[in-house]
């Protein structure tokens, strides 16, 4: 096993403040169809993986519209409204602390591959990460396959690896990889609506990360 540091990140609401943008974007599609729009306090407290069991939740109905034709309206709407999404507090001072300290730096992310590298090079920190992971499609159903897969072709010791992000999801990932985990509170989660056992660290926001001992 290699003993490399590694972090893994997970991309949005972890680096990428994107709530606003992923509230405003699926208000748009349930005026659309005269259904009642949430705001960000009720997104933090229904959105979950997979997005499909999400959108159930918001009253979608797939017997008139399929999963893909909401996933493209969907990603659409986000594109537009994502363009002014900021980074979260702290990110910059957070990569340049684990570059600092010769942490290997790569996300894994449910986002779409091409979207995902674009958003990163739009706010010019593409630099800090060895590697960038996304999904094939715009689904978002899960990024837990291609995490295992790193996993096994880099032959990183999973004691030198702490997963940072900021859903359920996230920790599910974690687990199963056997890495240590933060999530921060700033997300696109309530975690307060979670059990969350074993190896994991809750902070308000990246602030915070360096205060973490494993």
């Amino acid at each position: 096993m290699i003993k490399q540091k590694l972090i893994v990140w997970d991309w949005n609401g972890t680096l990428l403040n994107d709530v606003e943008a992923c509230v405003d974007s699926i208000n748009i599609m349930l005026e659309r169809r005269n259904k009642k729009a949430i705001n960000s306090q009720m997104y933090l407290d229904i959105f979950t993986f997979p997005v499909q069991d999400y959108y159930n939740l918001l009253g979608f109905d797939f017997a008139k519209e399929s999963f893909e034709e909401l996933s493209i309206e969907y990603i659409n709407l986000y594109k537009m409204h994502s363009i002014n999404s900021p980074l979260q507090i702290g990110v910059l001072k957070a990569l340049e602390h684990f570059k600092t300290e010769t942490f290997k730096q790569i996300i894994v992310s449910a986002s779409e591959q091409t979207n995902l590298e674009n958003q990163i090079e739009q706010h010019n920190i593409q630099g800090y990460f060895d590697t960038v992971i996304g999904l094939n499609n715009i689904h978002a159903k899960s990024k837990l396959q291609n995490a295992l897969n790193y996993m096994q072709s880099s032959k990183i010791d999973v004691e030198k690896v702490v997963f940072i992000g900021d859903t359920y999801h996230d920790y599910e990932v974690a687990s199963a990889i056997g890495c240590n985990s933060i999530l921060v509170k700033n997300g696109h989660q309530n975690l307060n609506r979670f059990r969350l056992n074993g190896n994991v660290k809750l902070i308000e926001s990246l602030t915070e990360v360096y205060e973490i001992n494993f």
